[in-house]
């Protein structure tokens, strides 16, 4: 019996392709892994800039609160860290003018709250205000059974991050 000779012929119509369609196949995978890492990575700072504002607006919130309290304690409008009479009172000039310039950080300006998890404690400034009651008619002075004492309350919470900022108002009666 004499050996079986094989000889190995390569097909005429082959040449290759089944290792051309393989790396193409592996580069359209490679894109749409960084795609989807692109995209997570995304939505996670996305996720981290939702928390830190709602931490902010928890902070303001906490703020407001604490000052309107304040106000409402009979602490003096004038005389205490972060209240001031209205706009024009002889009892401070000046105070209330450029709350918006307010140095929010400085505790002998403002009602300064300690920082609990964020960049910078909460604070807010009241403003106080003479309202007149439905009683009231024009060239009437008013007095305390005419008119209504307001708190016109400003607060400033900070997030994690010090330039996540949230700004609240309210008005509350006295």
């Amino acid at each position: 019996m004499t050996p079986s000779t094989s000889v190995h012929r390569v097909p005429v119509g082959q040449s290759g392709i089944a290792l051309i369609v393989a790396l193409v196949i592996l580069a359209v995978l490679s894109l749409i892994g960084v795609a989807a890492f692109s995209i997570s990575t995304q939505e996670e700072r996305m996720a981290g800039n939702s928390r830190d504002r709602i931490r902010a607006f928890e902070a303001a919130e906490t703020a407001l609160r604490a000052c309107e309290l304040l106000a409402a304690s009979g602490a003096p409008f004038g005389g205490t860290p972060g209240l001031y009479p209205s706009p024009g009172s002889t009892a401070l000039p000046g105070a209330a003018e450029g709350l918006s310039d307010v140095d929010w950080q400085n505790p002998a300006k403002v009602n300064l709250l300690p920082p609990n998890g964020s960049a910078l404690g909460p604070s807010c400034v009241a403003e106080e205000f003479t309202l007149p009651n439905s009683n009231w008619s024009p060239g009437q002075s008013l007095g305390p059974t005419n008119s209504t004492n307001v708190a016109h309350v400003t607060s400033r919470g900070y997030g994690v991050n010090q330039n996540t900022v949230v700004r609240l108002e309210s008005y509350y009666a006295l």
